[in-house]
């Protein structure tokens, strides 16, 4: 018999106030009855019967498992990619303190929404690299999340499709290959992202990637943060970045896919989310389990049965 919690404190507890009071109880119903002439035998039988039906309601709290059942269980879920647009445009400040420190912080807010989804991270500006591989560890994707910097690459640019051609790689590559639900997040301001390759749409389209764009940014546009100061252009004038949302929306109707937003007046963060975790889930893998079953029933109903005959019967221990 195998149990699913062990005897704490709180079952030692009952059982010593049980002891005490009974005793108690046991020396003063003897006591009368020797004033009495009469016998306390009798007081025994009726603490033998609580005895046994408390220590079968200890027994029915502590889990009891004997026997085992084979089940089958199967996990649901998706593969879900975000990538992050880390290029300097990403420290412009029209949102504060800075685009890619507002999406961070809602991020790491909100990433619990996906509950059953393998989550990694890829982030690209001038080439693409995988910055978090696919993992269900949610603490892990925070931390990995509040490191993202523009500071991860030393050349400027942004090429969205090294960084699509790299998910698919991986997609193509999961050792689950049963999982066929897969979905790209993308994070950024839009800007400077030249044309999209036509076999990197096909690729997409053929696989049935599921395309969500997170745009981050106001049309107005803002400095970028640059060490102490902005960045400037040749003429010594500060750059001024803005959302091209206009592209993002093209880019999601291209790839059968919805565009949400980000700035200082419109937060689509954790709609993005429900959407992801809205998606259709697929079967991930099936797997056999050996557990056994609880028969705590058993001994709280005899426990009851015993309670009863306790109160029904009545026996007599002092004679009038």
């Amino acid at each position: 018999m195998n149990w699913i919690k062990p005897l704490t404190i709180v079952e030692y507890v009952f059982i010593g106030i049980f002891l005490l009071v009974y005793v108690v109880y046991f020396i003063r119903t003897y006591l009368i009855a020797s004033r009495l002439g009469t016998s306390s035998r009798s007081v025994v039988i009726k603490f033998f019967i609580r005895s046994v039906y408390l220590g079968l309601c200890i027994i029915g709290l502590l889990g009891p498992s004997f026997g085992v059942n084979e089940m089958e269980a199967q996990a649901t879920g998706k593969d879900v990619y975000f990538a992050f647009d880390v290029s300097r445009s990403m420290d412009a400040i029209d949102i504060e303190p800075t685009r890619l420190e507002k999406v961070k912080f809602e991020l790491v807010k909100n990433l619990n929404a996906l509950k059953s989804d393998r989550v990694g991270i890829v982030v690209f500006s001038s080439y693409a690299y995988v910055h978090t591989p696919l993992t269900y560890d949610r603490d892990a994707l925070k931390l990995f999340i509040q490191k993202l910097s523009s500071d991860l690459f030393v050349e400027s640019g942004t090429d969205l499709n090294e960084a699509l051609k790299l998910i698919q790689t991986k997609f193509n590559g999961s050792n689950t290959p049963t999982r066929k639900a897969r979905v790209i997040v993308l994070v950024s301001d839009g800007e400077d992202f030249g044309q999209l390759e036509s076999d990197v749409i096909l690729d997409l389209k053929k696989n049935r990637v599921n395309f969500l764009a997170l745009g981050v940014g106001t049309p107005q546009g803002g400095k970028i943060r640059e060490n102490v100061g902005f960045k400037k252009d040749k003429e010594g004038n500060d750059v001024v970045s803005k959302l091209d949302a206009d592209y993002l929306k093209k880019l999601t109707k291209v790839l059968n896919g919805k565009y949400f937003q980000l700035s200082n007046q419109v937060n689509d963060v954790s709609a993005l989310l429900k959407e992801v975790s809205q998606l259709e889930n697929n079967w991930v893998d099936t797997r056999k389990m050996t557990v056994t079953n609880n028969k705590y029933f058993y001994f709280v109903f005899l426990a009851l049965i015993l309670m009863i005959i306790d109160v029904i019967i009545t026996i007599r221990t002092i004679k009038l």
